[in-house]
């Protein structure tokens, strides 16, 4: 359930909005109720629409481009200033697979810095924000190629092994703030990153048929994980924290 905030705007923070998960997580959070800040390097036109959503463009792999976006924000209104209650932290970077013995060390830097960094960076910048709100969330969203079976996958499992670890450093470190951490392994859903690119949604037609031919619910709607992230980012601040809630196994139709 939401956090009783009396006659305050919760603000949720999620980053990756432009498209897929990260989409998904910020339109269920404004259909909750809360106001939205979504930081992205594209940013997203449909969602901007809203009065609730603050659209805010940065490369979340740099610094002090992600504290510029929440000084801004906090212009805003102090809504977002003070009432920032949970932080997703969505966005991400999948290269291709690659022979492990020919991974390119470059390819292996781009992929911690896509994943691991901006996760830190956004972590560094709105863990004050919640402490100043008086605790809240924050939930990453991992992969199960985390537990590093997939050797062709091997620098995004590793980075997101390390987001793991980050999480769990986290529920430690702000515990006494009252700000807790968990992940969310979601397995494989209908995003760009995972179907490439496409002139339209995934339909829930289409996501039947290709499950058929898995004979398991495998593939996911975004949607439907946004659904399980926000509950997740819902928890209580004496609530589950250092978890891992994994949906990810294949479960037969």
């Amino acid at each position: 359930m939401r956090r009783d905030s009396g006659n305050r705007t919760d603000v949720a923070v999620v980053s990756g909005t432009s498209s897929g998960i990260g989409a998904a997580v910020a339109t269920e959070f404004l259909r909750r109720g809360y106001t939205v800040v979504g930081v992205s390097r594209r940013g997203n036109p449909g969602l901007k629409g809203d009065p609730r959503y603050v659209d805010c463009h940065a490369d979340l792999r740099e610094r002090d481009a992600v504290r510029r976006v929440f000084e801004s924000a906090g212009e805003a209104g102090e809504t977002v200033a003070g009432g920032v209650a949970a932080v997703v932290l969505n966005a991400g970077f999948s290269p291709s697979p690659h022979s492990l013995a020919d991974v390119p060390p470059e390819l292996a830097a781009e992929t911690y810095e896509s994943n691991v960094l901006t996760a830190l960076n956004l972590v560094q910048a709105t863990v004050p924000l919640l402490r100043r709100n008086g605790g809240g969330s924050l939930t990453f969203v991992g992969a199960s190629l985390a537990n590093g079976y997939v050797p062709e996958r091997w620098p995004y499992a590793a980075s997101k092994a390390a987001m793991t670890t980050l999480m769990r450093s986290c529920s430690v470190e702000f515990a006494d703030s009252r700000v807790i951490a968990n992940e969310v392994r979601p397995g494989p859903v209908a995003t760009p990153m995972t179907m490439g690119e496409t002139p339209y949604e995934i339909s829930e037609e289409v996501l039947r048929v290709i499950n058929e031919g898995y004979g398991t619910d495998w593939l996911k709607a975004p949607g439907q994980v946004a659904g399980w992230i926000v509950d997740i980012a819902e928890f209580p601040a004496n609530g589950p924290t250092g978890q891992v809630f994994n949906y990810s196994r294949k479960v037969p139709l």
